[in-house]
């Protein structure tokens, strides 16, 4: 039995060694092939970016927007010219207390 195992041994252990290297070959085949699919896909997706028409930009209508946006800030906040003058308190004073005390006074007549 020790003869055969002697014999066997190094056959088996030549066996594994061919079995990883072929193995090993196949993993890197395989990754190749997966890194070639995700290149072709990146390509396609490049070509369909560059084949886009880029989309144009109309800068006058941005600058008529900022020009009307500018003069209503502008607008906004200039200072009024004018100064609004008060307008007299009496006759709301007199309104108010003639309201309040209305009843009081047809009370008493």
């Amino acid at each position: 039995m020790t003869t055969l195992l002697h014999h066997v041994k190094p056959w088996m252990q030549k066996s594994i060694a061919e079995s990883e290297v072929r193995m090993e070959k196949r993993m890197e085949t395989m990754v190749d092939q997966k890194v070639q699919v995700v290149h072709k896909c990146l390509d396609a997706f490049e070509l369909r970016v560059l084949t886009r028409p880029a989309p144009v930009t109309d800068i006058s209508s941005f600058r008529t927007e900022l020009d009307s946006l500018r003069s209503n800030i502008d607008s906004i906040l200039a200072t009024p010219t004018y100064e609004p003058e008060a307008a007299p308190t009496t006759l709301a004073d007199d309104t108010v207390l003639d309201a309040l005390f209305i009843e009081d006074t047809d009370a008493q007549l």
